[in-house]
């Protein structure tokens, strides 16, 4: 009886031990979304930001 006791309870854990390790792999792969799109967006800032200059720079040739 003990022994069924010690079994249900390692599989109890191992299955909670898989339920973690998929939610782990579900987070890291979100994660690496909102990189990517941390990352899209912070290389769309830059373009903007350098034709903003030039756009200053232009009406500044102008006045």
């Amino acid at each position: 009886m003990e022994r069924d006791m010690t079994h249900i309870r390692s599989t109890d854990i191992q299955s909670k031990v898989e339920e973690l390790e998929e939610i782990n792999q579900s987070l890291r792969n979100h994660d690496k979304l909102k990189d990517d799109a941390i990352s899209q967006l912070s290389d769309q800032l830059v373009v903007l930001s350098t034709r903003l200059q030039e756009i200053e720079r232009r009406q500044q040739l102008v006045t």
